[in-house]
């Protein structure tokens, strides 16, 4: 039997990389090859530790000691949520420049016993030793191979990569489990993915867009196979409506969910108008919702690790705007479950608005009609390609409130027919995953 290592760590605090580590555990051991599955940790302190592993370590996965640490060092400054300061900002370069440094020496000593002992702590040499041993690593699915043309772009290309060059660089097997890749503007972010993936053994895209994207760059074809949230196995629905009912809801109410997100608008000179204004839609959407009868709940899909990926900033902020003490234009269920319970609780939606991914697709997996407010690259749009629902997208740049209250008029017209098609492609979801599992096993050596 073989040995694996998932990167590019967990996140427990965001649920649907949570799902895709889960996932891609459980897609691991389903091709019978592998007895020993490890995870790469994420979490610069241990408060990080025990909040980004915690749930996946009470599954009984084996999480192993993350290498790279984040330039932030577990530091976050939530009044940082559009733009980080210059002092923070430096902080951040003098740690990236030494995380350089030591882990492109650690390439160079990784078989020196002595060497290693001298500089990495025991957690991290258990980890050293795991990569020595591993016959496959498996990149986890996700939506992190993108840039935008920024500034940090060759460094936050290199960070993402590292793993994947050091799987290659001790002639280890790589696959890329199903992820969205693109767009690659900024210096060195081409050539960095093409020494990064064009020796990977295999390359899985979530959807059409990313693979040409992919393809294009590699001159290869990349197969394209479901988001592997797409298989995630959900608690009992009443499970999730239990949660509900403590806010109050009833089994009778036509209840809209929503998940909203901190956003940098990376490229835009205006990020902190273009979030308000994103904000402000929403604020809108929500009077026309309620207006209409329907009641109006936000979810947390990811609180962490950084203010820019905490969702709870968002609706703070959404709070404020709508005075929502006052006015009660919709309740934030404000709960930490697990990612298949999340799921449960958005089964009981009658229809979902989401900007964070995975709860779109935690919704239709569930048959509960949704429009997305899509951002970071392709996978906004394309998942919805993917569904035949390409129409039902916004991206975030993009939206206004008339945008918005069309969309679901739109969506709610065609009601019945777009959970005809949400049922249509789910029996066809594990044939997919089945499929991914025989490509899978071709690609590595038995």
């Amino acid at each position: 039997m073989k040995k694996a290592i998932i990167v590019n760590g967990i996140t427990d605090m965001n649920k649907g990389d949570q799902a895709l580590v889960w996932e891609s555990y459980r897609i691991i051991q389903d091709t019978g090859l592998y007895d020993d599955i490890k995870v790469i940790s994420l979490g610069d302190t241990p408060e990080e530790f025990d909040a980004l592993c915690g749930q996946t370590i009470n599954r009984g996965m084996y999480v192993i000691q993350n290498l790279l640490q984040h330039p932030r060092r577990g530091k976050h400054h939530k009044d940082q949520l559009q733009k980080e300061g210059l002092g923070y900002l430096l902080f951040q370069v003098k740690n990236a420049v030494g995380d350089y440094l030591h882990l492109t020496r650690l390439k160079k000593i990784i078989y020196d016993d002595q060497k290693i002992k001298r500089y990495f702590n025991p957690r991290e040499i258990e980890t050293i030793q795991a990569f020595r041993e591993v016959d496959t690593v498996f990149v986890k699915g996700g939506g992190f191979l993108h840039a935008h043309g920024e500034k940090t772009a060759p460094y936050v290309m290199w960070y993402f990569l590292y793993y994947m060059n050091l799987a290659k660089q001790l002639d280890k097997e790589l696959v890329l489990l199903p992820n969205s890749y693109g767009p690659f503007d900024g210096w060195t972010v081409e050539s960095q993915l093409k020494k990064g993936l064009e020796q990977s053994d295999l390359i899985f895209a979530r959807e059409h867009v990313s693979s040409i994207a992919l393809g294009k760059l590699l001159k290869r074809d990349i197969p394209v196979v479901p988001d592997l949230g797409f298989y995630l196995q959900m608690q009992p629905k009443e499970v999730g409506f239990a949660i509900l009912e403590k806010y109050g809801f009833r089994k009778a109410d036509k209840i809209v969910g929503m998940t909203v997100r901190p956003w940098r608008f990376p490229g835009s000179d205006s990020p902190e108008q273009l979030f308000d204004r994103y904000l402000n839609s929403l604020k809108d959407l929500i009077i026309y919702l309620k207006g209409q009868g329907y009641k109006v709940a936000l979810f947390n899909q990811s609180i962490g690790p950084n203010v820019h990926e905490d969702d709870r900033n968002a609706i703070e902020r959404l709070i404020q705007i709508c005075d929502n003490d006052k006015t009660k234009l919709f309740t934030w269920v404000n709960e930490d479950p697990t990612c298949d319970v999340l799921k449960a609780v958005y089964a009981n939606m009658y229809f979902f608005v989401g900007t964070r991914f995975h709860s779109l697709i935690f919704s239709m997996t569930s048959e509960v009609p949704s429009i997305s407010i899509a951002y970071g690259g392709n996978k906004g749009v394309g998942i919805m390609e993917e569904f035949d629902l390409g129409e039902y997208v916004v991206k975030i740049d993009d939206v206004t409130t008339e945008k918005l209250i069309r969309l679901f008029d739109k969506a709610i017209a065609n009601y019945e027919g777009i959970k005809g098609k949400l049922a249509a492609k789910l029996p066809y979801l594990e044939e997919q995953r089945q499929e991914t599992i025989e490509m899978i096993k071709k690609a590595v050596r038995h």
